[in-house]
């Protein structure tokens, strides 16, 4: 783990990243309210990816409806959270991903981070975005409601 003297090691759970349907909103709160407790940490930050209204062959994207082999997918994001922390300056971490529908304009995946300095937090939180969506078994179909829906290209 990289050098974070003086800051108690922060507590990953994988048993907590799915949610039902859109992130809710209370989830950066308590995000907050944790990070904001460890008096080491000097910034955090959190990204919410959201559904887009993007074009697609099959029509105008209304949401996408996500699935995962639960199992692996929790082992990946454990694993992508221990590879960034051996190697980062990160204080706390907390992921959420939605499983299931998520309409245009629902966040479906958060990603908060706590680090000692901002350009820490900003290098951590993009590196651990970049790691999910290259090594996360999680699946997206966006539905539309014209044609119906194909499977989401991660970009």
């Amino acid at each position: 783990m990289a050098d974070t003297a003086g800051a108690e090691r922060f507590l990953f759970n994988p048993d907590s990243i799915f949610v039902e349907g859109p992130i809710p909103p209370e989830s950066i709160l308590q995000c907050e309210r944790r990070f904001s407790a460890n008096g080491a940490v000097g910034a955090h930050l959190v990204f919410l990816g959201q559904v887009r209204a993007d074009e697609i062959e099959a029509g105008t994207v209304t949401g996408i409806e996500y699935t995962a082999h639960e199992s692996m997918a929790r082992r990946a994001f454990a694993t992508v959270v221990e590879r960034v922390a051996r190697e980062e300056p990160v204080l706390d971490v907390e992921i959420r991903h939605s499983l299931g529908y998520v309409p245009v304009g629902g966040a479906s995946l958060l990603i908060a981070v706590a680090a000692g300095h901002r350009d820490e937090a900003y290098r951590i939180s993009r590196r651990i975005l970049e790691e999910i969506k290259a090594d996360v078994p999680i699946y997206g179909r966006e539905l539309t409601g014209e044609k119906g829906s194909q499977w989401k290209v991660n970009r």
